[in-house]
């Protein structure tokens, strides 16, 4: 497909993807999209995921690439922590940081035209794309495309928080409002009073202790409300492979918060460029009160200025404590397209109605109290399934 100097080339298949692998090294900027894990997610994926990847070129120069893969899934109506579910279908999933490299508005255009060629072809019954920054070309084209095409947003934009860090120490204390370094000071004291002494910290970087590292951290995974609602850390075959790949690149960080020698809390991500991207943390639910998992973010941060990182990216969510250490933010969003079926206009409508229902609800005034509610029940499930798997 040309549009003047514009042109795609589309790659589906494992082998021919070799032939951009030189470009996608040279555009990757994201854990979530580095080379190596994008397929070692394949190959745990068995025939339920393939590649479907574009290259955009402009001068026959590959300007950027947008990864995706075509999974068999379940399109649901998103409810917030509960996700019924609407049946299969087979969806273009754009991944997380899946656009490598600039695209004008021009390239968006172009994009965009193909996926609905290809909507209309019936290889694909939706094109989502993943947590896309709101500003981003390809949003405003999505969702001007044909009506057909049921453009629209699963879910209503959410705040994706980062932090610079300074260049020393005691810069980052000195940069925090009187208010929070008050909280972080005081968090440390309690600490000291109830377990005097026993608070230590441990990190794991080496392709070696990988395996140790995610043994740890399953101890405490395995007690969380994410775990409680499927979600989170898992110290499985995948897990442990994707951060043996990010030690041997010198990416991956891996904290532990330990109480007189039992870990009682831990946080992951990658250091990539000059970002430290956070993945996956958890705390004992016994300590909440305490907010171990404070203690140990600042902790790793201080870690991270002695690197050299530049930036803390706080990932998917909008937990209160990205808002408490982030200083800048930008909207990001799930945008789909639909294959013009009747069946996925039903499906589309479902998700219109969810999507408003929820937007009313999280107004209202005890919607708080009521996820809180949920994930302390959540964690209490886990943690009565964690102890059983130990008898």
């Amino acid at each position: 497909m040309t549009a003047n100097n514009i042109t795609l080339g589309v790659y589906t298949g494992v082998a021919e993807l070799n032939a951009l692998k030189a470009d996608w090294c040279r555009l990757q900027n994201h854990p979530n999209v580095d080379w190596e894990h994008f397929f070692l997610y394949l190959g745990t994926q068995g025939v339920s995921a393939r590649p479907w990847v574009m290259a955009v070129k402009e001068d026959n120069t590959v300007k950027c690439i947008v990864v995706g893969r075509v999974e068999a899934d379940r399109a649901t109506i998103d409810l917030g922590y509960w996700t019924p579910g609407l049946g299969r279908m087979t969806s273009l999933k754009i991944l997380t940081e899946g656009v490598l490299g600039a695209m004008s508005p021009e390239m968006a255009a172009v994009v965009i035209r193909r996926l609905c060629d290809e909507l209309v072809g019936g290889r694909f019954a939706r094109v989502l794309f993943c947590n896309i920054r709101t500003d981003h070309p390809l949003v405003a084209t999505a969702r001007s495309a044909p009506k057909r095409f049921l453009p629209m947003l699963l879910a209503d934009p959410q705040a994706h928080w980062r932090k610079t860090l300074p260049k020393d120490v005691a810069a980052f204390w000195a940069n925090l409002s009187r208010k929070h370094r008050y909280w972080l000071k005081r968090l440390a004291k309690k600490i000291e009073e109830d377990f005097p002494k026993a608070l230590s910290y441990e990190v794991f970087k080496e392709p070696a202790q990988t395996d140790s590292f995610c043994e740890i951290a399953e101890q405490i995974a395995r007690k969380t409300f994410q775990r409680g609602l499927g979600v989170g850390f898992r110290n499985d075959d995948f897990f442990r492979s994707r951060c043996r790949i990010f030690a041997v690149k010198g990416c991956f960080r891996g904290y532990v918060l330990r109480l007189a020698g039992t870990p009682k809390a831990f946080w992951m991500g990658c250091v990539y460029g000059d970002t430290f991207h956070s993945e996956y943390t958890g705390y004992d639910p016994e300590l909440r009160h305490h907010e171990v998992g404070s203690l140990l973010l600042t902790h790793l941060m201080e870690e991270l200025i002695r690197e050299g990182v530049r930036f803390v990216d706080f990932g998917l969510g909008s937990a209160f404590y990205k808002q408490r250490f982030g200083d800048e933010s930008w909207e990001e969003c799930d945008v789909v397209l639909y294959a013009p079926t009747l069946r996925n206009r039903v499906i589309a409508m479902s998700s219109a109605a969810a999507k408003q229902a929820r937007s009313v609800a999280m107004r209202l005034p005890f919607v708080d109290r009521i996820k809180k509610v949920w994930r302390q029940h959540a964690a209490q499930q886990a943690g009565q399934r964690g102890d059983d798997a130990n008898e």
